[in-house]
Order: C-alpha cells, then structure tokens, then sequence
C-alpha cells in the first residue's frame, strides 16, 4: 500500500466508520450460521428455487473445452521474494533481500537490477505521480538519504549522497518545470537543492534561508510560470527565481504540521498495481507511524501516528524510521492556488487559515481567514472559495476572491460532507457523523441559508443526490426519496427500501439506472419516478454487488465472483458466477467490508462529479498543467502513453479466481469479456490463494510460485 493510500485510509476513518458500522447485523448473522464450504463448483446462476430467472434466461461461461494458457516465461530469483507489483509503464517489480529488480513482462528477462537497494520495504517504495519514477529512502536514522529511479530503464535519476547531502527529509516534485526538490544538509547547512528530473542535473543550491532547524517544506511547490517558484515552510512563503535559486519575496504565513496532513491533498494512487496478497503481512507502515507520536520535531507524523495507533514502541531506529520517512518525504500541510480569473493573486491554504498575496511583490492582499476546525473540502466555486471543515465544529463558507471576507455565515453541518451537487444557486449537502449517522439538505449560496432548520436524516450511506423540480432525489444504500427543498421533509410517505448491495447507480443522459433488491430499476431524474425492470437476480455465493458499470448493450452489475449484464429494458443478458476457492465466513466478511470502501468511493465520486466549481475555468487551467511533467520524453513516457491508450480496451475484461472442474481440474484464473460473459482464457494453477498479478492491458498474467520464483502466463 502506497504512503497516500494509507493516508487516505487514515483521514477517511470517520467517514467509513459508519458504512462498516451499518454492516454489523449482517456480520453478527453470519457468525450465527454454521460456516459452510461450497465443494461443488457452480459455474452458471444459482439453482432456480433461490432466483427469479430461468435457466434460459442465463448464458452460462462454459470453461470445459478451453484450455489453460501455457507459461510464457519463469523467472527465478537467488533470494525470496518480498512483494512484487507492476509499474505504470509495464515492468514488473520486484523486492528480495538482496536487490530490488525490474523485469520485462513481455519476456521476463531481467531488465535490470539494483543490489543497493535490498530488503525494501513496501512501505518505502513510493511511486512519483504521473510519472516513470519511485522514490526510495536509505540509510540510517542520523544519515538519511533518497534515490528516485526510473522503473522503466533502471536509471537512478537522483542520488541525494552522490548530491553531497546529508540527512535528506523532504522530497516534492515540480512537474511542469521537470524538477525535483530535496531538502537536507549540504556542506553542513541546511538547504534546498532543485534538480532536473530528466538528467539528474543539480539546477541550484539554497542555502541557510531558514532561520531556524524547526522551518521545513510543508507543501508542493508551484511554479507561477518559467521564472517563479513558490515555496511554503512553517513559517513563511518564498518566492524562488527558477534559474539561480534566489530568493525574489518572503512573507509570513505560518503552517502548522501538528495539525495533522492537509486532507484535501490526500489522493489515491492507481498507477502502479501490487499483488493479491500485498497487505497480508501486519505491521508495516501502520506500526511504524504508532511508534513515531513522541519523537520530538516530526510534527505531522505524530499526529498520523496517533490515528494509527501511538502504542508501539520505538525499537530499532533503522528500516522503522526510513518508513516512516519515506511515508511522510512528500506530505502536503498546505497548498498554492492560482485561478485564472483572478490575475496576479496567490491563494494559500493549510488547516487552520488561508490568505493571498500579490504574486509579483508578496504584499498581502487580504488578511489570514481562521477556521474552526481542520479543512475538510476546497471548491472552487465562480461566486469564491467553498470551504468545508470537519471535526467537532463542521462548517460550510463561502469566501470571496478578492477579498477574502465569507460571504455569509458559516453553515454548520451535521458531520463531514459526502457529496455535493450544485443547481444553479442550490447546493445540495450530504453529510455523516461519526456516530453513523447521515444527513441532506439544500444551501443557497446567494446567501447562505438552509432549506429546512435541520438537516433530513437518511437511512443508510449516501450513493448520489440530484436535484430537479420537485426537490433533491437522495439515493443511499439503503433507500431512495425526495426531499422537499423548502420544507426539508420527504415527498414520498415511504421511502423505496431495498436490502443491503443496493443503491449502486449510473446515469445514462438524463436517467439513472439503479440496482436494488436484487432487481434493476431506472429513475427519471427530471420527475423523480422510478420503475422496476426485468427479474430478481440473486448473486451466487450470497455475495454482495460493489459495482455498477454501463456497456454499449446495457448495464453490467458485478461482484468478486459474479457478473450480470442487462440490457436497457432490464431483460437479463447473461449471468456469470464462479465459486470462490473455500468460501467460507472469512469471505463474506471481506465482503462485507468491500460493500462497505464502495459506498465511500461512491460518495466520493458523486462530490467530485456533481459540484460545477472543479470544473470551472477558474481552477482548471493553471492548476491542471501545473501537474503535467515537462521534458521528461524517452521510452519510459512513451510506454506509459502507450498503457493509458490500452487501458481502454483492458476495461472490457474482468478476470475471476475460482474452483476449475472439467477437463483440467485445479484453482484457476478466468478473463470474462464483459459484453458476452464468455471466458476466453485460463490459467490453472496448485493454488488455492495464489499471489498473482493481472496486467488486463497486456492480457498477461503473472504469478508468484513458491518464495522464488515468478511465472507469467499469456491470457
């Protein structure tokens, strides 16, 4: 798990304490029943007394007369293997306790290794952003030290101890200027060192600009254009010439790192793909941050060890600590705005207070702006800033551009905000608490006031929220109703109720198909009516859908093991399930969980897509190319380029592990075409929870046999 995975696990916390929460009747039932093993393999629907649909209505994946795909290619190691993932430009990575090495997935021959880099952790293997490179920290905790590769041609970029720096902590990237930050000791004084990220090329060295050994980097920094760039410490703002390194302005504005991490710069990262089995192994990263909270000047980290859990005791100094220096290098307390409808303004933020200045003269154009509790959401609406905070004082505000001044009084809410959609000056406002419970209601923006007195509470977590004519359609895992945008109460005297897997959705023009009590429905979002397609299609395995997908025939709902495409008149097009391996309580349990990370994400990508403000011109111009990597070029981009443009076709498979019965019996790996539920290829294996990884882009499978040894299969 990456750094800013786990970051995100950690700040998300609250939020998914409810959805698990509203998991433990399920959880407590299936404890009660006798934990069963399904021997026999089931390769089509569940048997007609336990579904609504018929035999004839289900096109089975038969498996029978295909055979497994042959090995392509083994590799074997001289060392066990540690972990083992797949890097966005294609090459297969792999960690042993003596090297650290990059294999062609094509051929698997080794492309190249590094016998410096042993006994890398997980946790220390940090992919860079939208780009071919990792960041890795080394030596001791008086000697620390970082290396970025590239991990499609092997070269290290950067050798922070070939640099001549000593104890290296910080580590940000500069995209759009093609560089890369680091901070540390360079001939005994304390500086910052920026170089070209394409040639490793040292541009320039700052030295002894702090004034104190407690002022560090606390955010990424932004280039205002070619000739300025923007730093933030705990203590000021610098202005940097690009070329020589001086300083051009300074102002103060002071970060807190105890505060904890800023969480609007918390983002998962998908680039890279590890193992089945990666996060099996406890400790780790989790146990490393817990032993951190009392060591004095790491700010930030101690407060992420407190989430994790402080009780763990410091014990050795060395791979603990580039852990938790490695998780933190790049941590974000604050964050640079430019928008482009506000010229010359520079636009900070951090937990506690945001400001501006002149970009030209570092003047300040309107004064520090407090908030009650850390920040929770950043939106960048035309009317301003929209800010929302989370903790015990959870506020909604609305600040100008110009100025800074709210531009009414704060909203208080009911929790931390879940999802947003903007209709013209009507913000809708989904809401939790810790506690589990969740809210809706509607914010006018012109002037701050609220619908109802208090916010409608909703039975379950929040899926989508939508407005229309008659109010604000609200969508959770458990119901569905209109709310009343000016009386706050349901129009509908009975929610539509369904069981728990339901209120998955995706819309398609102005309707949105929706799945609930095991039946595809379809909603009118203009009036707000739903109707019920088609029949009852239980899961087999009881297991719970977690995803929603349209295809060009129709609507795919899927799970681990089953798969059921519909057409958009709701009449079953075929229903593939494939028994788990050893089905047993642990697996609905995990299921469980899994329904329980699909609700957040589901929120979460209702409160990106449904507010107008990210998408603005405001926001998007400056900050979007500020993240575009420049004169980077050669063959690691191209093979990224080249994967991004793959991906496309990769998304029409799904691959399933299960019980293979037939002509070749064993545990197995099935690729499913999405649109006809067939299974065109398979690869049979001795395993019955194999650690493997699944390139759907390259439609290659690779596999870890035994402690040494790494198989990759053509699928």
């Amino acid at each position: 798990m990456t750094n800013k995975k786990l970051c995100l696990l950690i700040l998300c916390g609250l939020t998914m304490t409810m959805p698990a929460a509203a998991q433990l009747g399920k959880l407590k039932s299936l404890m009660g029943k006798k934990d069963k093993t399904e021997a026999k393999a089931e390769n089509t629907e569940k048997k007609p007394s336990e579904t609504a649909t018929t035999n004839s209505e289900v096109t089975p994946s038969d498996n029978d007369n295909l055979k497994s795909s042959a090995q392509s290619w083994n590799f074997e190691f001289d060392r066990n293997m540690d972990w083992f993932r797949l890097s966005p430009t294609g090459k297969i990575i792999a960690a042993t306790n003596d090297a650290l090495y990059g294999l062609d997935p094509a051929t698997g021959k080794l492309a190249w290794k590094h016998d410096n880099l042993k006994n890398l952790t997980r946790e220390n293997y940090n992919p860079i952003e939208n780009s071919p490179f990792i960041a890795i920290v080394t030596g001791g905790m008086m000697s620390m030290q970082q290396i970025v590769l590239d991990v499609s041609s092997g070269k290290i970029i950067a050798d922070t101890k070939q640099l001549g720096m000593k104890m290296v902590n910080k580590r940000y990237t500069v995209p759009s200027l093609g560089g890369i930050i680091f901070t540390g000791y360079l001939n005994n004084a304390p500086s910052i060192v920026f170089i070209d990220a394409a040639t490793g090329e040292k541009k320039w060295t700052m030295s002894n600009i702090f004034e104190s050994a407690s002022e560090t980097l606390v955010a990424k920094p932004l280039a205002i254009d070619q000739q300025s760039l923007l730093l933030a410490t705990t203590k000021r703002i610098y202005n940097v010439d690009v070329k020589s390194g001086t300083v051009k302005w300074t102002a103060d504005f002071k970060t807190s790192i105890t505060d904890g991490l800023l969480a609007t710069e918390i983002q998962q990262e998908a680039q890279d793909k590890e193992s089945s089995k990666a996060g099996e192994k406890k400790g780790g990263l989790m146990g490393t941050l817990g032993g951190l909270g009392s060591v004095p000047g790491l700010g930030g980290i101690g407060k992420a060890a407190g989430t994790a859990g402080a009780a763990n005791k410091m014990g050795s100094m060395g791979g603990s600590m580039r852990d938790a220096m490695a998780a933190t290098a790049d941590a974000a307390y604050g964050k640079f705005l430019i928008m482009d409808q506000q010229p010359g303004i520079v636009y900070y933020y951090c937990n506690n207070a945001m400001t501006a200045f002149d970009s030209k003269t570092g003047q300040q154009i309107w004064k520090p702006i407090k908030f009650s509790d850390p920040v929770a959401q950043m939106l960048f609406e035309e009317r301003g800033f929209l800010v929302a905070t989370d903790d015990k004082r959870a506020e909604l505000m609305l600040l100008d551009y110009k100025t800074g001044e709210p531009k009414w009084q704060p909203v208080t809410l009911r929790g931390r905000i879940t999802a947003l959609k903007l209709q013209e000056n009507k913000l809708a406002v989904a809401s939790a608490k810790e506690s589990g419970n969740n809210f809706i209601n509607i914010v006018d923006l012109n002037n701050g006031s609220s619908a109802s007195k208090s916010d409608l509470k909703v039975s379950g977590s929040i899926r989508d929220i939508k407005q229309n004519n008659k109010g604000l359609i609200y969508r959770t895992d458990k119901e569905m109703n209109i709310q009343d945008i000016n009386t706050g109460k349901d129009l509908w005297e009975k929610s539509l109720n369904y069981k728990q897997g339901g209120g998955l959705g995706v819309d398609k023009g102005e309707k949105t198909y929706f799945w609930a009590n095991s039946q595809l429905h379809i909603v009118e979002n203009s009036t707000g009516e739903y109707k019920t397609l088609g029949k009852v299609l239980k899961f087999g395995g009881d297991e719970l859908p977690n995803a929603i997908e349209l295809r060009d025939k129709g609507v795919l709902i899927s799970a681990e093991q089953n798969m059921a495409l519909f057409d958009f008149d709701g009449n079953l097009i075929y229903h593939v399930y494939k028994q788990a391996p050893g089905t047993s309580l642990a697996n609905k349990i995990l299921n469980i969980t899994a329904m329980a990370v699909s609700v957040s994400q589901s929120a979460a990508h209702g409160y990106q897509a449904g507010l107008s403000g990210p998408n603005t011109s405001s926001y998007n111009s400056h900050m979007e190319s500020s993240d575009r990597w420049a004169n980077l070029g050669g063959a690691a981009l191209a093979d990224m380029k080249r994967r991004f443009t793959a991906t496309q076709d990769a998304k029409n498979y799904m691959v399933m592990l299960t019980d293979i019965k037939g002509q070749q019996d064993g545990y197995g790996l099935l690729r499913v075409n999405k649109d006809t539920g067939k299974v065109e290829a398979m690869v049979v294996l001795n395993d019955k929870k194999p650690d493997y990884l699944s390139d759907e882009t390259e439609n290659m499978l690779f596999y870890k046999n035994g402690k040494k040894e790494i198989i990759g299969y053509k699928m």
